[in-house]
C-alpha cells in the first residue's frame, strides 16, 4: 500500500483539504529526510513544546500592561494590588498572561490546542482554549495572549496544556506557575 493512501485514510491528521494534506506530508518527509541526511536521530525531529508562561498586571485606570513579568523568578510584592499597593503602584484587578510555544512550524493543519486554566484554590478564574490553527506564524514560536479578570488577592495557579497533537510530536505538554497575590490590612 502506498504511503499516501495510508496517510489519506489516517484519522490522526484530519486535514481540511487534500492539497494541504499533500503539503504537510511533503514538509514532514523533508524534515525526516534532512534529519537522516545530516546524521541525526529521528527521535530528535522538532516537536511542539510549551516554553514559558509570562504574567503581567493590567492597570484598569490607565489601560496599560505592566512590563514586569511576575513569573520571572524575582522578588515580588503583590500585596493589595486591586487598590494599587505593592508591586502594582496602580490599581490592577486583571492579569495579562502570555504563553510561549515552540514547534516545527505553525502553518500546519493539525488539530493542536492550547488550554489555559487559572484558579485561586476555590474557583476557576479563567478556562480558555485556543485552536492553534487560527494563529499563523512563519516562525517556530507562538506567543499567545490571555486575560484573567478578578485577580489580585488570592494566590493563583496558572496551568497551560498542549492538546490535540499525537504524543510523538510533543516534548513539553504542560507548564504550571504560581502568582503569589495576597490582600489584607
Amino acid at each position: 500500500m502506498r504511503l499516501w493512501t495510508v496517510l489519506k485514510e489516517d484519522k490522526i491528521f484530519p486535514i481540511r483539504s487534500s492539497n494541504m494534506r499533500k503539503k504537510i506530508l511533503v514538509l514532514h518527509i523533508a524534515v525526516i529526510m534532512t534529519t537522516i541526511a545530516l546524521g541525526g536521530d529521528l527521535n530528535q525531529v522538532p516537536k511542539f513544546s510549551l516554553i514559558a508562561i509570562h504574567a503581567h498586571l493590567y492597570h484598569q485606570s490607565t489601560g496599560t500592561v505592566n512590563t514586569r513579568d511576575l513569573l520571572d523568578g524575582g522578588e515580588l510584592a503583590l500585596w493589595n494590588t486591586p487598590i494599587g499597593e505593592g508591586e502594582s503602584r496602580s490599581p490592577s484587578a486583571a492579569l495579562w498572561i502570555l504563553v510561549e510555544i515552540e514547534g516545527p512550524d505553525f502553518v500546519n493543519d493539525l488539530d493542536g490546542r492550547l488550554v489555559l486554566k487559572v484558579s485561586d484554590g476555590t474557583r476557576t478564574i479563567l478556562h480558555q482554549t485556543l485552536i492553534l490553527y487560527d494563529w499563523l506564524s512563519r516562525d517556530k514560536k507562538l506567543i499567545l495572549p490571555f486575560l484573567a479578570y478578578g485577580t489580585g488577592c488570592k494566590k493563583l495557579t496558572v496551568v497551560a496544556k498542549l492538546e490535540g497533537y499525537p504524543e510523538s510530536l510533543i516534548d513539553v505538554a504542560t507548564l504550571e506557575k504560581i502568582v503569589p497575590f495576597e490582600c489584607g490590612e
